[in-house]
This record gives structure tokens, C-alpha cells and sequence, in this order.
């Protein structure tokens, strides 16, 4: 394909992208915010010079929260606020932006470990995708977690073939980024350094370039530390609502109420008395206990959020609103489906490209196995499926080759 052409592909899918985005987002409301999770209101308290915190989670008239979520969102949002006011329209309007930069991330991806044909069918894919389009109405960190994601992904394949130390540095401050977004990503340094193992790289350049991208994940995550550290007196990179995220998953009722397996069963008066540290340390030493003393059942649990994550549609008691109905599940398992499956036959099967595919299948397994050990929903997965579509591509393109040589006794992958 032609520069030309692909430049034309780029603007008409981009466009198309943003222009069902925002055709989605115009109609709805927006003098509410249906998303009620906190991070609108750390974003406008941090846009109105009141700082980062919360009014207590726990009842209203106890103290603030300072470290209640992780930052990357609320600062996305409060930099939109600063400029256009407390206006959910221009967030969302800004969240378009970046799903549709997300979509031509995937095409730089998909062209890196592949080739234009499976770019063009993943971008094309990414640009309708349903869920990808529905998140941008709704002032939830999931978007802004694709993009991160899928942005250190381009950012550290391009440093691998580059083998230029700057963008190690960049890879490096993207995996940050992701860390402040999703603090589950902070361990993922260890699959980097598997990874560019596996790119069979000579030992001087693989533990220079590690170093410098070390180097610029812990410059970008330093000031939410060094925040925290002024703050509360204590080294802390996870935010503070990870105790509850722990205890309402993992208790002896999670599961009891709800197929999501959250169950609020401490008393919020005796929580919301302690401080904000004590209180997540609490509800975390509470969740681990019952860890310790219900080893089966935690594990059942474990199975049953393995199979939440990866539903093929969501359940119609669940919704940003209102409930999904049977006709949303029917929807929603017509289009993933059909990725879910061929992503799988390509990470089950194509042995020979585990090797080129090894950074995705780390990102799958790691951040869809941190989410099942703790809590695990059907939206954490949305940031992992740019790169499951571009599995599922590989998949598709794969079996139809397959189909046209089968009598050259060619075989499957």
C-alpha cells in the first residue's frame, strides 16, 4: 500500500471512529454524571485548588480522604475541567479523542508485529467496536487505561526495533503512566525484562535499555509517591480504596448478593471513624484473614471471577444507570464472541509466533490474572481488548489463508 493510501485509510477510519463517538455521546444527558465513583469529584476538587481528596467514602461527616484513587484519571479529567469548566460533555467529548488515538495505536501495533492487512482490519475493527464507543459516554478510567496500555505497548515494540535508548526512557514513563492509572501494572516490569529476553537481545544493550526504561517508570510514579509520603508519613503507591477493593470481593458473603461478588459487609460508621490508612489497612488484614481460614471458598471465588472476566456479555442486574437487558447480552456475545474465540485459537495454537506475540500474551495474562485474584468485573476487561482484536485478526486472516491452500497440505496457523 501506497503512503497515499494509507494515509486516506487512517483519516477515513479515525474519522468514522470519532464520528460515532460523538454521535453516541451528543444525545445523552449531560447535567448529570451517571458515573458516580469518585473521580469526578477528586477531579473537581482538583481543578477548584481544593486538592486531591474526597469527602470520607464511608459517611459524610467524617474526615477527608486523600489518596482514595489513583491519579492519572482524575488529573485527565481535572486538566479538561480547568479549561472548560465542570462540564461532563467536553470530558466526555475528550475521552472520544483519546479512544479514537486509540484506534490508530492499534494500527501502529498490529503493522509492527504484522502486517497493513491485519492493521487495517484492527484499527477498522477498534473504530466501531461497540464497547469501545459506549465507554466514552460514561466518566469511568477505563478508556483512559486502553490508551495507556495500548500506548506503552507501541512505545516499547518501537524502542525494540529502534534500539534507541530514548525510547526505552519513553516505554518506560508510559508503564508510569499505566502504574497511575491501574496501580495493579506496577509489577509488570518483571515481564518486560522477560520479554526483551525473549527478543533474544545481546546482554550489555538488554540491561542498559532495562535500566533506562526503569529509570523512566520510576521518575513518572516518584511524585504521587512523594505526594503521599507528605501527606500521610508512609511510603504509598497504591491508593487507599484498596483495602475495601479487597474486603467487599473477598469475605464470606461476596457472591451472596450479587454475581459480581461484592458484598459491603463491614459496618461504614466503625470504618469511616479511622483514618484513612488504618481504614485500608483494616478492611485488607479482614479480606487476608479470610483468605487464610477459607482457603476453599477463595478459591471458588477465584473461579467464579475467571468466568466474570471473560463473559462474553454482561449481566442484565449490572449497567452505568440502568440494567442491561437480554437484548444488550445478545448484542454484546454477537460482536465479542467471535474475538474472544479467535484470540483464543491463536494463543492456543500458533506456537511459532509466541515469541512476536509474547508482550501481548503478558499483558492478557497478567492483567486479567492481578484483576481475578482480587475483584474482577466484565468492564476491567475493555482495556485488554484492543489487543485481543488484534489476536482475534490474526485468527481470522490465519484460518482463511488455511482455507485457500488446504488442498497444499497447509495447516492451520
Amino acid at each position: 500500500m501506497t503512503s497515499n493510501r494509507k494515509i486516506l485509510f487512517l483519516v477515513i477510519t479515525l474519522g468514522i471512529a470519532f464520528l460515532l463517538r460523538v454521535l453516541w455521546i451528543l444525545p445523552q444527558d449531560h447535567t448529570v454524571n451517571i458515573w458516580t465513583d469518585w473521580w469526578d469529584e477528586l477531579a473537581w476538587n482538583l481543578a477548584t485548588g481544593k486538592g486531591y481528596m474526597v469527602t470520607n467514602p464511608f459517611f459524610s461527616s467524617g474526615v477527608a480522604y486523600y489518596s482514595w484513587r489513583p491519579p492519572l484519571f482524575p488529573i485527565f479529567l481535572a486538566s479538561v475541567y480547568t479549561f472548560f469548566g465542570h462540564s461532563y460533555l467536553a470530558a466526555k467529548l475528550a475521552l472520544a479523542i483519546i479512544s479514537t488515538l486509540s484506534v490508530l495505536l492499534v494500527y501502529r501495533l498490529a503493522s509492527r508485529l504484522f502486517d497493513q492487512t491485519h492493521a487495517q482490519l484492527a484499527s477498522g475493527i477498534c473504530a466501531i467496536y461497540p464497547s469501545f464507543i459506549f465507554f466514552t459516554g460514561y466518566l469511568a478510567p477505563e478508556t483512559l487505561t486502553m490508551f495507556c496500555l495500548l500506548t506503552f505497548a507501541d512505545s516499547l515494540t518501537s524502542a525494540t526495533q529502534s534500539r534507541v535508548y530514548w525510547r526505552w526512557f519513553l516505554a518506560g514513563v508510559w508503564l508510569g503512566a499505566c502504574i497511575l492509572c491501574r496501580t495493579i501494572m506496577i509489577l509488570f516490569f518483571i515481564f518486560v525484562l522477560l520479554w526483551m529476553a525473549i527478543q533474544r537481545m545481546k546482554w550489555k544493550y538488554l540491561t542498559s535499555a532495562f535500566a533506562i526504561f526503569i529509570l523512566g517508570m520510576v521518575l513518572t510514579i516518584i511524585p504521587w509517591i512523594w505526594r503521599n509520603w507528605r501527606i500521610h508519613g508512609v511510603f504509598l503507591l497504591h491508593s487507599t480504596d484498596s483495602g475495601q477493593a479487597l474486603y467487599i470481593n473477598n469475605n464470606p458473603r461476596s457472591f451472596s448478593f450479587e454475581p459480581s461478588g461484592t458484598a459491603f459487609t463491614y459496618d461504614p460508621i466503625e470504618i469511616g471513624r479511622l483514618t484513612e490508612l488504618e481504614a485500608t489497612r483494616v478492611l485488607s488484614a479482614r479480606a487476608i484473614t479470610f483468605i487464610k481460614n477459607y482457603p476453599e471458598k477463595f478459591a471458588l471465588y477465584i473461579w467464579r471471577r475467571f468466568l466474570n472476566f471473560w463473559r462474553p456479555f454482561p449481566y442484565t442486574v449490572s449497567g452505568p444507570g440502568r440494567n442491561y437487558t437480554f437484548g444488550h447480552q445478545i448484542f454484546s456475545l454477537l460482536y465479542t464472541g467471535p474475538v474472544l474465540f479467535l484470540a483464543a485459537v491463536v494463543l492456543f495454537t500458533d506456537r511459532k509466533q509466541w515469541a512476536r506475540l509474547s508482550l501481548i500474551l503478558f499483558l492478557i495474562v497478567y492483567y486479567s490474572g492481578t484483576y481475578i485474584l482480587v475483584r474482577a468485573i466484565i468492564r476491567y476487561r475493555i482495556p485488554l481488548e484492543p489487543f485481543l482484536i488484534i489476536l482475534a485478526v490474526h485468527g481470522f486472516i490465519s484460518l482463511s489463508r488455511w482455507r485457500k491452500t488446504k488442498d497444499g497440505n497447509v495447516y492451520l496457523l
